[in-house]
């Protein structure tokens, strides 16, 4: 790690903290799959301003952990979703079928 002047006065990425927030409220729940995709496109978007700056940026391992934590919670949510849809496919009540009236 580098210890220049220049590197310990720069400051977290904004989209660093905000992709880090939104994965933590994707995985909680309170943000299903919208938070957990903000999370890695925030992550994403912060990660790349980190590395082209990096005299002014620093959060990387911020982004990285929003990243992480945006596709644990993408994982989830769509194997919460296919859980649901395999369930209520399976539990869905079979049509009556009628017969004609007997004479």
């Amino acid at each position: 790690m580098d210890n220049s002047p220049l590197r310990q006065s720069s400051s977290s990425h904004p989209l660093a903290i905000v992709g880090l927030v939104l994965g933590i409220l994707g995985l909680i729940g309170v943000l299903p799959l919208v938070g957990s995709i903000g999370a890695v496109i925030a992550g994403k978007m912060a990660q790349k301003e980190i590395l082209q700056k990096p005299e002014f940026y620093a959060g990387e391992n911020l982004a990285r952990a929003g990243i992480i934590m945006g596709w644990i919670g993408i994982a989830l949510g769509l194997a919460i979703c296919v859980l649901v849809a395999v369930a209520f496919l399976f539990f869905m009540p079979v049509g009556i079928q009628t017969f004609p009236n007997l004479p």
